[in-house]
């Protein structure tokens, strides 16, 4: 990371901030009952006025979803005038795994040999960890024997450990995997801007559709080596095997990432993702020093192309697995694990906030613009839930000093009839997810549905916070303390996904 001198400084603003917002309700409450009401009724407007503008923008991603999945996009690849460029272009996918069932692996490479491309214009690489030498060494080579031949180019890497520099995460695991992979197609005579890397998690299933998409929307970019890709996450997998928490928080993560398809100034890179190989030997692929690579990958090709970069909107989905692991409480834990390494994207601000005031070729604008939406983000992640939750109940705690004024008196009944009118956010969100889940075993299961929609009023306040604010007020708080996330943790999963199939080969 860099030693910038200010870098400390912006470590501790982030928790700092949070912690302010959060407190300062409270504060305000035993300062004066009237400024708090006036504060906390601008905020809750502000939120109400936001939730309706999410709950359009989520109704806009489903329409442009549905649209794209009616497409055949092999044929309207094949279909264009005057060229067979797209012959041309190979795809490298990058699978990092470790400690993963030898049955999710396969699932897994099943579903890239499921897409009606070339298979002679795909290279897999099975990126395994010498920290899981024994099992991953056997894995690989079972996974090589039965697919291999059927890839232009089969590839096992080993990571390998203790490299110094490295943290123990993704990033270094599918960097080292590129870098093992360049003199085959130096080899092959293969340019690098005719190659496209697609990175995913060992658990995800690439939709049938996806790389004819990528291909189609790669060819007619007016300069794809300064644009990532980005398919549309949804954890699908084995959703109808998980507790309906994990459910809800799994399906508020997938609506929020069709949400961001709508906005291209908010899209960022997450999890799985594509970009040119020539854009990647630029930029030294991947962050080898943090544990949220795919994030930081965003604000790396920005800076390194000089603000020159943009993240495209795929919305073909790689299909990803819920949380689940062998008991609930185990379940929860890694659930709240996962969320609380997510939000350890926050460490990137002292790294934006570097380049922000030191690379004068970006256009002032833009970069301010850029950073100021990562801020937001991140304390609007932390504080939203905790804070619309608590301040409910500070008149109640101080119900003496609140009924001397009419305005501070009527707080409660204002708060209430507003969150009412926000319900509308929550049906939106929950009509939507009802028409996007997929059948368990052929048919949805109407009476869990009926039950979600009754028990979610209840579930989701708690949900948000368990599973959203205080993972991220974790995170703020560590990096406020310089209490780092030393290593990236692997999300247990179950090999139980009885809905597998039907999402990643659904039909269009």
């Amino acid at each position: 990371m860099t030693n910038w001198k200010y870098k400390r400084l912006f470590e501790i603003l982030p928790g700092v901030l949070a912690w302010f917002f959060l407190l300062l309700p409270v504060m305000l409450a035993l300062i004066s009952p009237n400024a708090f009401t006036v504060y906390m009724v601008a905020y809750i407007s502000f939120w109400l006025v936001r939730t309706f503008i999410m709950s359009y923008r989520l109704v806009v991603g489903y329409i442009h979803y549905k649209r794209d999945r009616k497409v055949d996009w092999f044929a309207r690849l094949k279909g264009l005038e005057g060229t067979e460029d797209w012959r041309k272009i190979y795809h490298l996918i990058i699978v990092p795994t470790y400690k993963e069932d030898i049955e999710i692996l396969k699932s897994t490479v099943q579903a890239v040999l499921a897409t009606p491309m070339p298979k002679e214009n795909i290279i897999f690489i099975l990126g395994i960890e010498e920290r899981d030498q024994e099992r991953a060494s056997a894995y690989g080579q079972i996974l090589k024997e039965t697919y291999g031949h059927e890839f232009k180019h089969f590839m096992v890497t080993m990571h390998p450990k203790d490299i110094p520099g490295e943290v123990v995460g993704k990033g270094g695991n599918i960097t080292y995997a590129a870098k093992q992979i360049l003199p085959y197609f130096v080899k092959e005579n293969i340019p690098f801007k005719d190659v496209v890397v697609t990175t995913m998690d060992a658990d995800h299933i690439m939709d049938r559709q996806y790389l004819a998409d990528l291909t189609y929307k790669y060819l007619t970019d007016n300069d794809p080596i300064h644009k990532s890709f980005q398919p549309l996450p949804m954890f699908f997998n084995n959703i109808w095997d998980v507790p309906m928490i994990n459910r809800l928080v799994a399906m508020g993560s997938s609506s929020w990432q069709m949400i961001v398809t709508t906005r291209p100034s908010r899209l960022r890179n997450f999890s799985a993702h594509a970009q040119s190989l020539e854009a990647l030997v630029r930029i030294n692929f991947w962050a080898t020093n943090t544990i949220v690579e795919d994030g930081h990958q965003f604000w790396r090709s920005y800076y390194g192309f000089n603000g020159r970069y943009e993240v495209v909107a795929m919305h073909t989905p790689i299909y990803q697995d819920c949380v689940l692991a062998d008991t609930f409480k185990d379940t929860m834990r890694e659930q709240y694990l996962q969320k609380r390494r997510w939000a350890w994207g926050v460490s990137d601000i002292p790294y934006v906030m570097e380049h922000t005031f030191k690379d004068k070729e970006i256009p002032f604008f833009d970069r301010w613009a850029n950073a100021l939406i990562l801020w937001e983000s991140h304390l609007s992640w932390s504080t939203t839930s905790l804070v619309l939750a608590s301040t409910a109940w500070i008149p109640y705690f101080l119900r003496a000093r609140f009924n001397h004024d009419i305005l501070a008196f009527s707080f409660p009944y204002l708060y209430s009839k507003i969150l009412i009118i926000a319900w509308v956010g929550m049906i939106t969100t929950l009509v939507i997810s009802t028409l996007l889940v997929p059948p368990k075993r052929g048919k949805k299961p109407v009476f869990r549905i009926f039950l979600d929609w009754i028990l979610t009023p209840i579930v989701l306040p708690i949900s948000n916070i368990l599973f959203s604010s205080i993972p991220a007020m974790e995170s703020q708080s560590r990096l406020m303390i310089a209490h780092y996330l030393g290593k990236f943790h692997v999300t247990a999963k179950s090999t139980k996904r009885s809905n597998i199939t039907e999402g990643s080969n659904e039909k269009v």
